[in-house]
């Protein structure tokens, strides 16, 4: 059979339906929360802005009318300065929370459109679909701000592929600025250069990441220091909870104690197995589909497992499938829903257990009520089964690297 055309390839992968598909399901992820109910989006609003004085986010206040005073936000520089910055297209009233998330929210829809375009370029779209038909990354994508720092590493990684250093490294460092998880790329990016005796370009791209990083934290820095320390120093003190494993593990076995000195013991031996994956891999990996195992390596023993981790980790997931067969990809696509499915039932269990607590003393009848041992037996599996997809995706991409062939194997549609 003749090949396709030029033509016909062109228009077979057009982007076009796929940006019209993530805006329309983005309009419906809104939809579906449109008084930002349990987000941090609204949250900090109210805490922070919501008399209209738009103080600065990164001091210690008194809202006007209030005596208790409101500590920094507890977020990297860039997202405070996000959700500052919006703060001022919100004129104080009855309804300027709801207001100011719904504007926060339209504007994470047009970025999230942008991550699928962005995941477009980088392997097609097809697994541009993967990403926004994920029912768990609707459900989590205005939790807070997320979707903004997964933006700029998605165009860090497309750069990095393109091989623009420079800019992938200034974008690189943005992302960090904003969330800080994608430090955590460095790591693959390092094995990349090393393996590929590249130092000079090593040396290059790491100080231009920490240069760029610091100099956008330098103002933040300069206004207010606390301030700005405040976030580091709260997620160092943080304890151990909210949605983790060691939550989970607790829960279902009460005898089982943790400490941070098990954070620090098991988040160590996780990054030393993907580092021994990444390294004894036959071919040098590429940062699309190395950088999956990394992120997850962060997530997975996390102090806490926040809903829109979700997010990070299928933005990345779905960039890794094209680097694995067709054959390869037809079995793990049944344990990627399967992952989605329970992720999406523990985001669910997650927040009908708080509503569960919150009314379990009023006269309020809850619909669904969620007892702690339902939450904690099906976060249980969903830790289970996102465990086992990145071993699979793990053991897949590891055949495709032993006997690596022409990467044209990879679909652009």
């Amino acid at each position: 059979m003749a090949s396709m055309s030029k033509k016909q390839r062109a228009k077979k992968d057009n982007p076009t339906l796929l940006i019209i598909a993530a805006l329309a399901v983005g309009i419906l992820a809104l939809l579906q929360n449109k008084f930002g109910l349990l987000t941090d989006i609204k949250t900090f609003y109210g805490y922070h802005f919501n008399d209209g004085q738009n103080l600065w986010p990164y001091s210690q206040k008194v809202l006007l009318g209030e005596t208790r005073v409101q500590h920094p936000v507890e977020y990297p520089a860039l997202t405070g300065l996000i959700m500052w910055l919006i703060s001022f297209l919100v004129s104080p009233s009855v309804t300027a929370v709801v207001e100011y998330y719904r504007i926060t929210a339209s504007l994470q829809i047009i970025i999230f459109t942008s991550c699928a375009y962005l995941i477009y370029r980088l392997v097609g779209k097809r697994y541009g679909f993967y990403f926004i038909f994920a029912p768990a990354v609707l459900y989590s994508l205005n939790r807070n701000w997320d979707i903004w720092a997964v933006f700029a590493m998605l165009c860090a990684i497309l750069l990095f592929e393109k091989k623009r250093y420079s800019l992938s490294a200034l974008l690189l460092a943005v992302s960090i600025a904003t969330k800080f998880f994608p430090i955590v790329l460095l790591l693959p990016i390092t094995i990349i250069f090393i393996r590929n005796k590249q130092p000079v370009e090593f040396i290059k791209y790491g100080l231009t990441t920490f240069i760029t990083w610091t100099l956008i934290n330098l103002p933040f820095v300069l206004i207010n220091f606390e301030g700005w320390l405040y976030f580091y120093k709260f997620s160092a003190e943080r304890p151990l909870g909210s949605a983790s494993v060691y939550e989970i593990t607790n829960i279902l076995i009460d005898s089982v104690k943790f400490t941070s000195v098990h954070f620090y013991i098991l988040n160590s031996i996780v990054f030393l197995i993907v580092t021994i994956f990444l390294i004894k891999l036959k071919k040098v990996p590429n940062l699309p589909e190395s950088a999956f195992f990394v992120m997850f390596a962060f997530i997975l023993f996390n102090k806490q497992y926040s809903m829109q981790y979700v997010i990070w980790l299928t933005s990345l997931a779905v960039i890794s499938f094209a680097y694995i067969t067709r054959k390869g990809q037809g079995s793990l696509i049944y344990v990627y829903v399967l992952w989605q499915a329970f992720e999406i039932a523990f985001q669910y269990a997650y927040f009908q257990r708080i509503l569960t607590d919150a009314f379990v003393n009023t006269d309020k009848a809850m619909t669904i009520a969620v007892s702690k041992d339902l939450y904690a037996a099906i976060g249980l599996i969903r830790y289970l089964v996102a465990t086992l997809f990145t071993l699979l995706l793990a053991w897949s991409l590891y055949k495709v690297n032993s006997s690596r062939f022409d990467e044209s194997h990879i679909s652009r549609v």
